[in-house]
């Protein structure tokens, strides 16, 4: 363990900075906007979090990066990703995610190690639970084993679900939406009965951000990032020079939010 929990398990502080502002840039180009809705929990000095979330899509690790930017931009943050992955990028081990081979327990054992290092130093760690793609709808939630065994080895840690979605709307790009559901206070003795209490407390999370997302409860949800609006290519150039023409605001957006 260095004395810089910054540079644990390899990552690299001046790597780590680069590699999320590129997915920052990458998401707002990709994406309307992004929202949350929930509250992000007050940390105590020193105190490791462990952010447990659902598994919909191929950006969640982008969306956990910008939430790590905004909201503890001071602490140092690390999740799990797939061996293959850095393998073949090996950079993403220095920006603070970690290799897991879930056939191999010497991988899931290191993972275990690696997380509890991180977690007890303060840093803040990552885990999409569900361990594979699965759609936001989907229920029940279902976890992997291995996330009760990391919270089991840090009782000091704030553990909070959070909810991830991604809704077309107006826009011709996606919105992301976000919730933070309320930190898990009572864990339960054994890791079976701590797994279902987990899992239902991410399910409970993951259904309200789906009631305030089909019944348009808009109020519920601060804009995190604005993203790309508007047609863009061919179009987005015609619709500033009409906007110029009749010496109106251009306004991107279809609808206004």
């Amino acid at each position: 363990m260095p004395s810089d929990p910054a540079r644990a398990c390899g990552r690299s502080p001046f790597l780590a900075h680069w590699v999320g502002r590129a997915l920052r840039h990458r998401v707002r180009k990709s994406f309307n906007r992004i929202r949350i809705s929930g509250s992000f929990p007050r940390l105590e000095p020193g105190q490791g979090i462990i952010l447990y979330a659902n598994h919909p899509s191929w950006w969640d690790p982008a969306v956990f990066s910008l939430i790590q930017q905004h909201f503890m931009a001071e602490r140092p943050g690390f999740g799990p990703i797939d061996a293959q992955a850095v393998r073949k990028y090996p950079l993403l081990q220095k920006a603070g995610f970690l290799p897991l081979d879930g056939s191999s327990p010497r991988s899931i054992r290191q993972l275990l190690i690696s997380s509890s290092v991180i977690i007890d130093a303060g840093g803040a760690f990552w885990v999409t639970a569900q361990g594979e793609f699965t759609d936001a709808r989907a229920r029940p939630v279902i976890l992997q084993p291995g996330l009760a065994h990391i919270v089991r080895r840090s009782p000091q840690a704030l553990v909070v679900p959070v909810a991830l979605d991604y809704t077309f709307g107006t826009e011709n790009r996606p919105d992301i939406a976000i919730r933070f559901g309320a930190p898990i206070r009572d864990r339960a003795q054994s890791i079976r009965a701590l797994s279902a209490d987990l899992a239902w407390a991410l399910e409970e999370t993951c259904d309200d951000l789906s009631r305030q997302i089909t019944t348009k409860h808009d109020d519920a949800f601060k804009t995190l990032l604005e993203g790309s609006t508007g047609m863009g290519g061919f179009y987005g150039p015609i619709q500033r020079l009409v906007a110029l023409v009749k010496k109106q605001r251009h306004e991107p957006s279809h609808a206004r939010h």
